[in-house]
């Protein structure tokens, strides 16, 4: 493992800009984390109902299949297949129709064509999706089909999906942010960071496609500065990172090594997970780090 440490977590008043964007992050994620943890239980527990999501996989196999040319090969092929199959598949086919834009646009008024008494009553727990869906925080925050103004662009960047998504997030920028901000000033760290961000949310749109699922986080943000440090050290200066191979002395420390590595550790992986994930099975907002 090696992991770039850079002059590691400063005082705030070394950094206080850094600290800034930190506390905004903080704060917005405690502020929504009533309705966050409220509307997301309730999700959950949908999401988790077999039943519901069997009914909207052969729902969403039968949209597919009257008008194909508005889907991916992948549904399409998972489509066909769902009839043939058990329940398993079309819970699948489920989890996905939240994801398609155009099943979710379309559900409530598309006629359907299966098992009327089934069919109402997925109809009545959808309806209850899009209302939790609206009052939850992420999707009034992040880049959606149904929230996507100018806003989102840059609110996305300082909401989060959990705990450990803000830990490493905040991680990361209070490293580079301190970093850039003793060595640059504080303007580059807002510039970097927002800059980053909003077009890390234009580089998702455009490489991956926005979808009813809300892009959140500031990991393009973040990207964004670690791309900073990357070219602006690259061929000027060495930077810190910390190395561990073996729990073993000599083994793990801290060595000098060309800022260009930052590109390596982070870029490489976003770029291999981007190529090897699909539009319908991606959760990783790959197309955003790799933008910012």
């Amino acid at each position: 493992m090696i992991f770039p440490f850079l002059s590691g977590i400063l005082h705030p008043i070394k950094a206080p800009m850094t600290y800034f964007l930190i506390v905004i992050n903080l704060f917005v994620f405690v502020a929504t984390y009533d309705g966050f943890a409220r509307t997301d239980e309730r999700l959950n527990e949908i999401m988790e109902d077999d039943r519901f999501l069997e009914t909207q996989g052969s729902a969403f196999a039968d949209m597919i299949g009257r008008e194909p040319q508005l889907f991916s090969e992948t549904l399409r092929t998972m489509g066909k297949n769902s009839a043939k199959t058990d329940g398993e598949m079309r819970r699948m086919l489920g989890s996905l129709a939240f994801r398609n834009t155009d099943f979710m646009a379309r559900a409530m008024k598309f006629e359907f064509r299966g098992d009327e008494v089934a069919l109402e009553s997925w109809k009545k727990k959808f309806r209850e999706v899009e209302d939790l869906q609206a009052e939850h925080p992420t999707f009034k925050w992040g880049v959606s089909t149904n929230s996507s103004g100018w806003m989102q662009y840059f609110s996305y960047q300082f909401a989060h999906s959990g705990w450990d998504h803000l830990f490493w997030n905040m991680l990361f920028l209070v490293l580079f942010g301190c970093f850039i901000e003793t060595s640059l000033g504080g303007s580059f760290v807002i510039l970097g960071y927002v800059g980053g961000g909003l077009i890390g949310a234009l580089a998702f749109a455009k490489m991956s496609g926005i979808s009813s699922s809300p892009l959140v986080g500031a990991s393009g943000a973040v990207s964004g500065l670690m791309g900073l440090v990357a070219f602006a050290w690259m061929g000027v200066d060495r930077i810190r990172f910390f190395y561990w191979l073996l729990p073993l002395r000599g083994y793990y420390g801290f060595a000098l090594l060309p800022s260009w590595l930052v590109l390596a550790v982070s870029f490489i992986p976003d770029l291999s997970g981007f190529l090897a994930s699909s539009k319908e099975f991606g959760s990783v907002a790959y197309s955003a780090h790799i933008g910012g």
